[in-house]
């Protein structure tokens, strides 16, 4: 693999990728620079430095664990020895400080720098070097970090955050258990032989199952909600049919894994999850330009 290759494995490039979708979502919704492509582009390429960076650091610290994991031992940089931890420090300082200029400099919103550098702590350092190795619920309160693109680009664009912002804040977060833990299932052996104590790791299958139906219908609620919540939403029909329609199917999906554990595959269902997210927020953008 190229270093180019290697620095994107990093920082997980796809999923900082998606920091960028729902930034833009929330650019969307606020709407006074929905249309302002120079603006628009600068503050997504800040996002996706930001998920870039928070990652490189975050495998880092997780070296030895991801040399236990099949998943991860050959695939990525540090474990196989494709690259030093020296070289992945200095790729991931690069990029949170590229981040932090072009919040600070172009977009001018120390708002934004806060709320960003605020993640990168949680992440790499609350997150990755206590909450995960420490406790089987540390998706839950670890959703922080990969919720915060509609706030950091609302930010960015109005130096300020408004209850929208925090709403769609609030979907991420609530969409982030069942979608993980979908993936920690099929991952089980790996997790153990690395001493991450994921959930299904700690509290078996049954158990995870369960929790993902919980937390699937409590996050199916509040999407059904946002509308009457706030009122940037409540023309929001394209969403409205959306969220119902990929709702019933999240809750009727994960009920059905649930009842049918161990012999229902979770992998599809965490592929729907990410339809399921996109959605959403495809969703709020089109209801954006068309309201």
């Amino acid at each position: 693999m190229s270093f180019f290759s290697d620095v994107m494995v990093l920082g997980k490039a796809r999923i900082s990728a998606v920091a960028m979708f729902t930034g833009y979502a929330a650019i969307a919704v606020e709407g006074s620079n929905a249309t302002n492509w120079p603006s628009v582009v600068w503050c997504l390429l800040a996002l996706f430095l930001l998920g870039m960076g928070a990652n490189t650091f975050n495998q880092i610290v997780e070296k030895d664990k991801d040399a236990a994991m099949a998943r991860t031992k050959d695939k990525r940089p540090l474990p196989s020895g494709r690259m030093s931890v020296r070289t992945a420090f200095w790729v991931a300082t690069a990029e949170i400080v590229g981040m932090i200029l072009i919040l600070a400099l172009y977009h001018q919103s120390w708002l934004a720098v806060a709320l960003a550098v605020f993640t990168v702590i949680y992440y790499s350092v609350f997150y990755t070097m206590y909450l995960k190795p420490k406790h089987y619920l540390n998706i839950v309160i670890g959703g922080v970090p990969g919720s915060m693109g509609p706030l950091i680009a609302w930010a960015a664009m109005t130096n300020e955050v408004s209850w929208a912002a925090f709403l769609m804040f609030a979907i991420i977060f609530l969409w982030t258990p069942p979608h993980v833990w979908a993936l920690a299932i099929k991952l089980k052996e790996d997790y153990a032989k690395a001493g991450i104590p994921m959930l299904p790791v700690v509290k078996g299958v049954d158990e995870t199952t369960r929790q993902i139906f919980i937390y699937t219908i409590i996050m199916v609620l509040g999407t059904l909600l946002l509308p009457f919540i706030s009122s940037v939403f409540r023309y929001s029909y394209v969403y409205i049919a959306l969220a119902i329609v990929l709702g019933i199917v999240f809750a009727v999906w994960s009920w059905l894994l649930w009842k049918r554990r161990p012999r229902m595959e979770s992998m599809p269902l965490f592929h729907y999850s990410i339809v399921y997210i996109s959605g959403l927020f495809l969703a709020m953008v089109i209801d954006a330009f068309y309201q």
